[in-house]
């Protein structure tokens, strides 16, 4: 029996923000920046919105303390996501053409969290469709507006 969604969240957050912010092989990665993980026992950066804070899943911020790239895991996908991925694509960075905003959704949930983004117009640096196989956390792009680099299946 696998573990409640909101453990499995968390362990999924965990192993994002290690394995891919930064990569482990990235070689342009200022070591000054700092990645964060909000899970639920652990609320360590939020972002303000108009309802209140919100915890993103991974923040890396710069050595400046601005916000650098927003990562967020989700369990499902639904309408009701738009106004979050909008709020957190306008807090953070720039890359080199969109928001530094990478969403990690289930696999199969890919196509409709796209559509979801795009006809909203949320500006997003990248789309991830995330599965457990045998034991492992397999993170896939489905798109990658920005920057080909983070194109890459872990």
């Amino acid at each position: 029996m696998p573990p409640p969604k909101e453990v499995l969240r968390d362990r999924i957050a965990r192993i994002i923000a290690a394995t891919r912010f930064p990569f482990i092989d990235q070689t342009n990665w200022d070591e000054e920046r700092r990645t964060l993980v909000n899970t639920r026992n652990e609320k360590t950066y939020a972002v303000d919105g108009p309802r209140g804070k919100v915890y993103p899943s991974v923040v890396v911020l710069n050595p400046d303390g601005a916000i650098r790239e927003i990562g967020e895991v989700e369990m499902g996908v639904k309408p009701s996501l738009a106004e979050k991925w909008r709020l957190l694509s306008e807090k953070t960075g720039m890359g080199e053409r969109y928001k530094k905003l990478f969403i990690y959704v289930p696999a199969g949930d890919g196509e409709k969290a796209r559509g979801l983004l795009e006809g909203n117009g949320i500006e997003y640096a990248g789309l991830r469709e995330w599965s457990i196989e045998d034991g492992t956390l397999v993170t896939r792009p489905v798109v990658t507006p920005d920057m080909d680099y983070d194109h890459r299946v872990s």
